[in-house]
Parts: structure tokens; C-alpha cells; sequence
């Protein structure tokens, strides 16, 4: 995990470097509507529960890691459709859980889920 280099690869869509490039900087949005919907909840709050089937994160940087959800969904807008959602949020979900096990480091996180999302699903 890291931001070194990360405009190093050629094969990155230019969105892609730029959502990296404004992680790397820290000037994502402190505050941010919280996402949720089609599987995965992202809550600062402990009593918000969401439904039973929902991935549920709970974070203080709930405010920048649902403004990075936002930032791919818009990405990768293409690819995304109606059942396939159900796949895309709870994948973003996981990778920011296997993330914060790795390290606590909110910018090396949200790097950490943009470099694995192009993986899972191309660069939008």
C-alpha cells in the first residue's frame, strides 16, 4: 500500500490518477453525506444499523470513505447496473475493512480500495 508513484502507470484512466492524486494531497471532503444502499452502509454512527444483509462500516472517516464511493461509482458508472450493485458497494465495503487491517493510515486506506477496485473491476 502507499501514493508512491502512483501516476507512474500509464494503464490508469486519467480519472483514476486524479481521485488518486486528490487522496494523496488529503484535500478529499472532511464532511460528506454518508452512503448507503445496494448492500453496504458507511456510518460514523453506532446505533445507525441499516438492514440484516447490509455490510455495515462503522468509521470515524465515514465523511471521506463515502465520498470516495461516490467518487468510483462515478467511475465506473458504466459497468454498473441494477444487479451487479449488489456486488460493486459490498466489494468497496470489504476493501475498506481489509484495508484498516493493514494499516490505520485513512489516505493510504483509500488509496488501498481505489488500486484494488481497478483489479476487480477496470478502470471504469
Amino acid at each position: 500500500m502507499g501514493n508512491e508513484n502512483y501516476a507512474g502507470y500509464m494503464s490508469r484512466s486519467k480519472a483514476i490518477i486524479d481521485l488518486m492524486g486528490v487522496i494523496s494531497s488529503g484535500q478529499f471532503p472532511k464532511k460528506h453525506p454518508h452512503f448507503g444502499g445496494a448492500g453496504l452502509i458507511i456510518t460514523d454512527r453506532p446505533s445507525y444499523k441499516g438492514h440484516d444483509s447490509d455490510l455495515r462500516i462503522l468509521t470515524p472517516h465515514a465523511s471521506a470513505f463515502s465520498w470516495l464511493v461516490f467518487e468510483l461509482k462515478e467511475i465506473h458508472a458504466a459497468n454498473i447496473d441494477y444487479q451487479n450493485k449488489y456486488d460493486f458497494y459490498p466489494t468497496i465495503g470489504r476493501l475498506i475493512q481489509e484495508s484498516f487491517i493493514e494499516d490505520g493510515d485513512i489516505i493510504d486506506s483509500m488509496l488501498y480500495v481505489v488500486e484494488k477496485m481497478e483489479v476487480f473491476w477496470g478502470e471504469g
